[in-house]
């Protein structure tokens, strides 16, 4: 028991699970208010956590851990236990917690069961339903600091987690219905496609940049994922580079988006302590290549994107420019993982499901390839996902993986790191990147409570499978929908917005498949 996942739910509503509806039992009361009995968690979001016999509701573990560090609580449960016997029963009340950990203890349940048991008599799905409980409770916790101190870690990124899961059950019962889908009319996707190109031949620039709203909500300050960039560069040949380092330090500061004009130690914002400030770019050196520029949190917020394409702007101008050596970072916010590896197992499984789609993405469309896997190479995903948040981290952590997951420990400020992107310095190849990153992050907390992605890609599945082409012939017919449907699927599962999907299909039509 307790190996399963959850999903979050608003606090004391009532929750109807699978085949319960129409028992017409009524929960129990809760309990009346005791100054010197159990405090009763009234504010805390309820969470549905499932095992193969049982779909426990219940105020999110954290909250309950940290309830309890103040005394005993008194915790509202509602289950269905699917068994033992020949029918489910759905088991509603409320049970007194103390201790912590694996001390955590329950006592004077307050239970109903709809399998008919007698009045006061502790039936079988009772006993699960508070060994569940239990288990929950006792089950293996990262120690972390209290969540105010967390807070201070990440800016913005630990604010308020009770109030970013409430949103997070909002925006999830009320996701919008798609503009339109690419799986089932690819006739949209070749419009998108076509458009692309044809910008590209008029010498337009093929991706369209956008700074209003720019990502239907996936990086909105409040209810969305904060997120970070990692900008790599090296110079034109013939450029003095000290002379030109120099210039784009002073530029930024001048422009307003550098405190300071001198260049940073590698990962000197990050031992500075990240903040959301809009002046915080860092200019930082990087020994694999001339130099890297690191934004603070941002938020899909109009000033975001316009210190996006200034800080750009500013390198290309002292000769700075993308090559095969440099890459792409983005930071995504994984603020509402919370402890539940469910979320961790179905991100990864998201990633090796479209990993040949991806890697194709993350193509630098100025380049004639992607830059290659050394730093970025395809992380090994187990097909049954992971036992714990340890486990994903310890598959996922370092430089080298397209995924890092090393600052993944079921804290408030965790958040993941995208690196399989190329290099640019194109603000709107930088702004898919971030769009595909936060999509796939938050289609993950979205999802099922099983991995719901189980077909693996390989990196370079798709070339090697167009091989046989003659030169210069093109994909055409089911052959060319055949060989587009992972990309189509890919922005119908992270994308709701047409213009957002329009815009990844941009990226595609200028970049191609890797080997």
């Amino acid at each position: 028991m307790g190996g399963g996942g959850s999903t979050t739910h608003q606090p004391n509503a009532l929750r109807v699970s699978s085949g319960t509806a129409g028992t017409g039992m009524a929960p129990p009361a809760p309990p009346a208010a005791d100054p010197a009995g159990p405090r009763t968690l009234t504010d805390a979001p309820f969470r549905l956590y499932r095992s193969d016999e049982i779909d426990l509701h219940m105020p999110a573990v954290t909250d309950v851990r940290e309830g309890l560090a103040e005394g005993p609580v008194s915790c509202e449960i509602d289950a269905l236990v699917r068994s033992p016997g020949p029918r489910p029963g759905m088991v509603r009340g409320w049970v007194d917690v103390a201790g912590r950990g694996r001390q955590a203890t329950l006592s004077n349940p307050r239970l109903t069961c709809t399998c008919g048991a007698a009045a006061g008599e502790v039936c079988a799905h009772q006993r699960i339903a508070q060994a569940e409980l239990t288990d929950r409770l006792r089950a293996q916790q990262i120690r972390t600091p209290e969540r105010a101190a967390m807070r201070t870690v990440l800016g913005e990124l630990g604010a308020d987690l009770r109030a970013s899961q409430s949103a997070q059950s909002q925006a999830t019962s009320s996701w919008p219905e798609s503009e339109v889908s690419y799986s089932e009319d690819p006739a949209a996707f070749q419009s998108a496609y076509r458009e692309a190109q044809d910008r590209r031949r008029r010498g337009e620039p093929p991706v369209p940049f956008m700074v209003e709203n720019a990502t239907g909500g996936l990086g909105a300050r409040g209810t969305g994922r904060g997120f970070g960039v990692e900008i790599e560069f090296d110079f034109e040949p013939g450029v003095n580079q000290s002379a030109a380092m120099a210039s784009i330090g002073q530029d930024m500061r001048a422009a307003g988006v550098a405190r300071s004009a001198q260049q940073g130690g590698y990962h000197s914002a990050q031992r500075q302590g990240y903040t959301d400030a809009a002046n915080a770019w860092q200019l930082e050196s990087d020994c694999t290549v001339a130099g890297e520029i690191v934004s603070p949190i941002l938020y899909d917020e109009p000033q975001s994107w316009r210190n996006l394409a200034t800080v750009c702007d500013i390198v290309k101008r002292h000769g700075g420019r993308a090559t095969v050596r440099t890459g792409g970072h983005v930071h995504v916010s994984a603020h509402n993982y919370d402890h539940t590896v469910a979320n961790h197992s179905r991100l990864m499984s998201l990633f090796r499901g479209y990993q040949d789609t991806l890697y194709r993405l993350a193509q630098n469309p100025g380049a004639s390839r992607h830059r290659g896997v050394s730093w970025c190479r395809p992380n090994n995903v187990p097909a049954t996902g992971y036992r714990s948040i340890d486990d994903a981290r310890a598959y996922n952590s370092g430089h080298n993986w397209g995924m890092n997951l090393q600052s993944v420990a079921g804290r408030a400020s965790d958040h993941v790191e995208f690196r399989m992107w190329d290099g640019s310095l194109d603000p709107a190849v930088i702004q898919t990147q971030v769009k595909l990153s936060l999509g796939m992050t938050e289609a993950a907390f979205r999802g099922s409570t099983e991995p719901a992605f189980t077909s693996t890609e390989t990196v370079g599945e798709h070339r090697t499978r167009n091989s046989g082409l003659p030169r210069g012939q093109r994909l055409r017919g089911e052959s060319w929908r055949s060989d587009t449907a992972s990309f189509r699927s890919l922005a119908d599962t992270i994308f709701h917005r047409a213009a957002d999907k329009a815009q990844a299909a941009s990226l595609f039509a200028v970049t191609r498949w890797q080997r």
